[in-house]
């Protein structure tokens, strides 16, 4: 073999391409400028006034009480990069170095591409002790990000330094950046984060994603309004970059790797309801939901296990089997509960409390967290008493928690809160060997994953089941059914309160977290009064517009404000779960889109008018799918709010208002009442108003069975648009020059009685009963309807 000469070795770096291109995306270097480009648009560019790359060694001090941290590191003195220049350049790959000003290699990058539009960025430190590793990309005066996972905060993260480590969310929230307060131990930072990820969504066109599990620093245009700066704690780690619109950008991020979203059981889209205190109070709350005709498809017992009044509320037993005292007889209530169309929840984490029964069993069989001291890692739990985690990098341990939760299958539950997941220490010493600095954030993925691994095991026996968690990171998607926002206050506070649940739900949905639910009414009052009734109201009213209607009864069960504290109150939750399980076709059907796109239910503003620069900082409004526009009152006493409106023509649920965005307006909205516009030629499938479960349930129950081949479809006149159910059921709407009702070209008279082919005018809009179910003229337009054989109402919301 003839060896190449260090002469036509020059040559050919000299003739590589400084500026490849990999998925349709530009990487343009020259010796101190790095860009990633869309044609002429640089989705990333070198910061002018920093290093674009710097490394250092670090050592931080990590201290946690009850979940939370306070980490601390020295001093950072970096090792900056400065000059860069390909390696080598291929069409399958690139790959160059930088150097500092001596000429010592600091960092090596490899770019390949990860599909259309994606990019694979590999940044790895030269010097194997390096363990910070930070990029520096230019941030401009009109650049947004939104994003970075369950952000309480805002949707909008300019000005904000987002320190991502899974944690304790803790009870309020520090309103500045992430300096940590006195009582750091229960008050948390500003991202502190059950769900935080290393995910934002750019106003420049694009998503990026760090793909790491180490603890990682976004120092969005804070420290310096022109640097947008990433810092993980790692020695290597690859940053994606999907470019697209948010909605093209979260489609391919999930496809990658941010995974895509499971699909759900339909009980997922009925209201879901709580009920403690053992059989008779489950009974009574089954017997209340039923007779009043109120819609429901799950009653979760959190104290299966057991649970007894303390100073601090209603607090749960520590063991992992049902209390056969609380619940004598758990079969037989589970049977009787399904018989109503009730799937019967239960609760599970990974806590093994001292001094239990259950810990006995984890010691003798080795299943606990181990401690660098030897022997098991106790901390201070939420009973303040020593309790220690199961280690679920050890399979053994692993089958020995499915047990529990096969037990629970056994008797008779369909599906549990699969709680915590944030408390694996940092120093912990695992039974894999792996780092606990890199293995504490993948825990919570982990326990999810433990969880639908369990209920996968019987998939396919027509029983309907699901789990819903909190904490969650990176693939979490594709293992979690639900996500719930964590335990907020039992207020309207701003720090912790009603609002947070709104960018909570908006900043998972960027990350392609679909179905997302709350605890109406919240759960903490330890340092706030219990839930008000105006509380329970608007809660309620967003609770019907979230993918996932629960409630909860708080930690201060016996004080809070519940759905039948008095009749005014059950008659307005009776109303709005009543609404949201009609939706269940929609919701459906965006569920399936959802699957295999990425784009989720619950959509930020940015993702349907992604153009207007208002759009990208609206934190407490959001498109669910694309035709909802839901604007919630979240101050206390507030009976009215401005409501900013996207570009398109819209109109309020009850036809009052006609709106041409993009524009703000101000909307009254009483206590019972929450903000709703419907885009003009949407097309909303629901169920007939009678059902009550989509559970099989007995007469006289109503349940999915019963009206599955019914729809009523709200059509908003006016405009043009489509929508396509799972099954592929398709409503389109046109404009139209008609101006009255004709079913296939015949006009169709009033409705006598429960004849078809006729409008019935006897409530706020006209409704047409078709008779075959395949067109309708209305006044200004037409709805066409394909596929599936349906019984079809349409509802006509006319401009008023």
């Amino acid at each position: 073999m003839r060896l190449l000469t260090p002469t036509l070795l020059l040559v050919l770096a000299a003739c590589a391409p400084e500026h490849p291109v990999f998925g349709g995306l530009t990487v343009s270097v020259t010796e101190k400028q790095f860009s990633v480009k869309l044609k002429d648009v640089a989705l990333l560019e070198s910061a002018t006034t920093v290093a674009p790359v710097a490394t250092r060694v670090g050592k931080a001090r990590y201290d946690m009480q009850y979940g939370s941290w306070k980490i601390t590191d020295n001093p950072p003195t970096w090792n900056e990069g400065q000059r860069f220049a390909w390696d080598s350049v291929t069409a399958a790959a690139a790959k160059g170095t930088w150097k500092d000003s001596s000429g010592a290699n600091v960092v090596s990058l490899s770019v390949a591409e990860a599909g259309e539009g994606s990019l694979a960025l590999t940044y790895t430190a030269a010097n194997p002790a390096t363990n910070r590793l930070s990029l520096a990309f230019r941030c401009d005066a009109a650049d947004h990000f939104l994003g970075f996972g369950a952000q309480a905060d805002a949707v909008d993260h300019r000005g904000h330094t987002v320190a991502l480590w899974t944690s304790e969310p803790g009870i309020g929230k520090q309103v500045t950046d992430d300096e940590y307060p006195d009582l750091w131990f229960l008050v948390g930072t500003r991202h502190a984060s059950s769900f935080g990820l290393p995910t934002w969504t750019s106003s420049r066109g694009y998503q990026g994603v760090v793909d790491s599990d180490a603890r990682s620093i976004f120092e969005v245009c804070s420290k310096a309004d022109d640097v947008f700066r990433i810092e993980v704690w790692s020695n290597s780690f690859t940053l994606y970059v999907f470019e697209g619109d948010p909605a093209k950008a979260v489609s391919r991020a999930t496809a990658s790797v941010l995974g895509r979203p499971l699909r759900p059981p339909p009980l997922a889209f009925a209201p879901w309801n709580d009920a403690i205190f053992g059989p008779a109070e489950v009974r009574r709350v089954a017997a209340l939901l039923r007779q009043n005709h109120v819609p429901s498809s799950a009653l979760w017992t959190e104290d299966f296990r057991g649970g007894r009044d303390e100073s601090t509320g209603y607090r749960l037993i520590e063991e992992w089997d049902t209390d056969r005292t609380l619940y004598p007889q758990p079969e037989a209530l589970a049977a009787e509960l399904s018989a109503q169309g009730f799937s019967w929840q239960a609760y599970f984490n990974t806590f093994i409390v001292d001094e239990t029964r259950i810990a006995a069993e984890a010691k003798a069989g080795g299943h606990l967290v181990g401690s660098p001291d030897g022997g098991a890692y106790f901390v201070s739990g939420v009973t303040f008493k020593p309790t220690g985690m199961a280690d679920l990098s050890r399979e053994a341990t692993r089958e020995w928690v499915k047990g529990y939760l096969r037990r629970a299958l056994d008797v008779g539950f369909t599906g549990w809160m699969a709680d915590y997941g944030e408390w694996l220490p940092h120093d912990a010493v695992l039974a894999s060997g792996e780092d606990p600095l890199q293995a504490h954030n993948r825990y919570a993925r982990e326990w999810a994953k433990l969880n639908w691994e369990v209920l996968a095991e019987r998939a396919g026996d027509g029983t309907q089941r699901l789990f819903f968690s909190r904490a969650g990171w990176l693939g979490s998607n594709a293992v979690t059914p639900v996500v719930w926002a964590g335990d907020q206050r039992t207020s309207f506070q701003r720090d912790d309160g009603f609002f947070t649940v709104l960018p909570l739900g908006i900043n998972l949905g960027l990350a392609g977290v679909s179905l997302y639910a709350h605890d109406i009414a919240g759960y903490q009052s330890g340092t706030n009064p219990t839930s008000t009734k105006e509380l329970f109201f608007r809660w309620t009213s967003l609770g019907a517009l979230t993918p996932v209607m629960r409630t909860h009864h708080g930690i201060d069960a016996r004080k809070n404000w519940r759905l039948d504290s008095d009749a005014e109150t059950l008659a307005h939750y009776t109303r709005w779960a009543r609404f949201h399980i009609q939706l269940f076709p929609y919701l459906d059907g965006l569920s399936a889109e959802a699957e295999a796109t990425g784009v989720p239910l619950v959509r930020a503003l940015a993702m349907v008018a992604p153009g207007e620069p208002r759009a990208w900082t609206v934190s407490d409004e959001y498109v669910l799918g694309p035709s909802l526009l839901v604007a919630p009152v979240v101050d206390e006493g507030a009976v009215s709010r401005s409501v900013y409106v996207p570009a398109g023509a819209w109109v309020s649920w009850d036809g009052s208002q006609q709106v041409t965005g993009p524009t703000e307006v101000t909307v009254s909205a009483p206590m019972g009442e929450l903000p709703l516009f419907v885009k003009k030629g949407a097309c909303i499938p629901r169920l007939p108003a009678r059902v009550e479960t989509l559970l099989p349930a007995q007469p006289p129950t109503v349940d999915l069975d019963d009206v599955k081949n019914e729809r009523v479809l709200f059509v908003a006149a006016g405009g043009a648009g489509e929508f396509t159910e799972r099954d592929g059921a398709r409503c389109v709407v046109t404009t139209g020059e008609g101006t009255t009702f004709r079913e296939n070209g015949v006009e169709l008279a009033a409705c006598v009685g429960a004849q078809r082919g006729c409008v019935d005018r006897s409530g706020p809009n006209p409704v047409a009963r078709l008779q075959d179910g395949a067109a309708l003229e209305f006044p200004g337009g037409t709805v066409t309807l394909t596929g599936g054989a349906r019984t079809i109402d349409v509802e006509v919301l006319l401009p008023r």
